[in-house]
C-alpha cells in the first residue's frame, strides 16, 4: 500500500499511533483532518485536549465537523495519567500526549501505553497521540515510538527564503515504509500532499 495521501482508512485498526514533529502545529492539523474523514465515514471520535472545547470547534470548523453529535471533545485534560479512563469512540485522538506526560517516569509512561493498547484492541479503538518531540527525555521519547504501532513525523527545511513541509512514515503496521519523505503544503483546506513527484 502507498502511503501518500495517509487518510483515515489507511490507519491500522486496533492500533496506537503516533504523529510527531519537533516545532509547529502541522500534527494538529493533520489529527483533525483524521478526525473528520472519521466522522464522514460515520465513526465516533473522542477528541481529547488541554485546550478549551471552544478552541477545538474554531479549528475543526474548517472541516465541517464543528458542533457534530460524532465528535466529543474531552477539554482542559492535563493529566495523562488518566487517559485510559476518558477514550472512547471509534477514534481517540490526544492532543499534546508529550506534555501531558512530561513528569511521568518510564515505568508509569509504559503503564499508560499499555493500558492504552490494550483498550484499542479490546474496544476496536485507533488512538492518535500526538507529540512535541524533545518534550520528555530521549529514552522516554524512544520507548513511546517503539511501543506504537505507526509513527508519523512532520518536518521544515529552511531554504533561503522558503519553507519546505515535509511527512515522513517510517513505521505503520500492516503497510511497507515510504522511502523518501513526502512534501506538503498547508493550505486552506488543510494538507495538502505535493504530487508533482510520485512515489512507490
Amino acid at each position: 500500500m502507498a502511503l501518500i495521501n495517509l487518510t483515515f482508512e489507511d490507519l491500522p485498526k486496533k492500533s496506537l499511533l503516533l504523529a510527531e514533529e519537533e516545532l509547529g502545529d502541522v500534527k494538529r492539523v493533520f489529527s483533525q483532518k483524521i478526525a473528520a474523514e472519521a466522522i464522514k465515514a460515520g465513526k465516533d471520535v473522542v477528541y481529547v485536549t488541554p485546550k478549551s472545547k471552544e478552541d477545538i470547534d474554531s479549528q475543526v470548523a474548517l472541516y465541517g465537523i464543528a458542533g457534530n453529535d460524532k465528535l466529543k471533545v474531552i477539554e482542559k485534560f492535563t493529566d495523562g495519567s488518566k487517559l485510559q479512563t476518558v477514550c472512547g469512540g471509534d477514534l481517540c485522538i490526544i492532543e499534546k500526549f508529550t506534555l501531558m506526560n512530561i513528569s511521568t517516569d518510564i515505568n508509569h509512561l509504559v503503564y499508560i501505553l499499555n493500558s492504552l493498547a490494550d483498550i484499542s484492541r479490546t474496544k476496536n479503538i485507533v488512538f492518535l497521540l500526538t507529540s512535541d518531540m524533545g518534550v520528555m527525555t530521549e529514552r522516554s521519547e524512544k520507548i513511546l515510538r517503539a511501543m506504537v504501532e505507526g509513527v508519523i513525523q512532520f518536518s521544515i527545511v529552511y531554504e533561503e527564503n522558503k519553507i519546505t513541509r515535509y511527512m515522513s512514515i517510517p513505521k505503520l503496521n500492516g503497510a511497507a515504509p515510504v522511502d523518501r519523505k513526502i512534501p506538503f503544503a498547508l493550505g486552506e483546506n488543510g494538507i495538502v500532499i505535493d504530487t508533482r513527484e510520485r512515489f512507490a
